[in-house]
């Protein structure tokens, strides 16, 4: 498969840095709902093959077998390999969590198109709830979907009563869907580095990341962190 730009959304023609976004303002985003034929689900057994196949086709893994892996460790991990339970308030046991935080999003045709989730995060050292493996097919982008996923996740948030930060990791080549996430309040992270966070140089590298990405979308993002004065408001239109 030609894993392009074209048809991944994923910009390899600059240098992979992995980036973190933050929002603390949990309660204030625009809604969208999805275009005409398209309707969300929540998981039943068996959406893991597609959700590999949707993962695969965008560029996130490099087999189906590696998707489908990374959906059983991330969203399905026997008790033996899972992480400490979260004790934040609307802490969820796994399997709850896998058909209470997790989207699915459907053509006419019954096809996946688009998936995104709220799961647990550790690269703080604490539990804290992330945006994570949001994906929209290629053939269907453009039509809105990745907002309409994105403004579901936030409603899902707020309603299992998380309040007040949440985040997600990404990276420059998805400088067009970073762009998207700043369009609902998050905002690059400037902070120290995490305590799970592989790097040599944090500092050196998120500022190089965000000059990047900024030149990308004609924003100044390096000196943009949370309620920084410099990065505007972005437009999700």
């Amino acid at each position: 498969m030609d894993k392009t730009f074209l048809n991944t959304g994923l910009d390899r023609s600059i240098p992979h840095i992995g980036v973190l976004m933050e929002k603390t303002d949990t309660r204030e985003y625009p809604r969208h709902g999805l275009p005409a034929g398209y309707v969300f689900s929540c998981y039943r057994p068996g959406f893991e093959k597609q959700w590999a196949s949707l993962q695969y086709e965008v560029g996130q893994c490099d087999s189906i077998e590696e998707a489908e892996g990374i959906f059983k460790g991330t969203f399905m991990a026997p008790p033996g390999l899972r992480p400490p339970p979260s004790q934040a308030k609307g802490a969820l046991p796994e399997e709850e969590a896998l058909a209470k935080k997790t989207i699915f999003v459907f053509d006419e045709e019954h096809n996946l198109v688009g998936t995104g989730a709220i799961w647990d995060g550790n690269h703080f050292g604490m539990t804290l709830q992330r945006l994570h493996w949001i994906a929209v097919a290629p053939k269907h982008q453009g039509q809105g979907i990745a907002k309409a996923i994105v403004s579901r996740l936030l409603d899902l948030y707020n309603g299992l009563g998380y309040d007040g930060y949440i985040y997600l990791t990404s990276q420059t080549w998805s400088w067009r869907a970073l762009k998207l996430y700043m369009g609902f309040g998050f905002r690059p992270y400037m902070g120290e580095r995490p305590v799970n966070w592989r790097c040599e140089d944090f500092e050196e590298e998120t500022a190089e990341a965000w000059g990047m990405i900024g030149g990308k979308i004609g924003i100044d993002l390096r000196t943009g962190g949370m309620g920084g004065d410099a990065l505007p408001y972005v437009s999700t239109e």
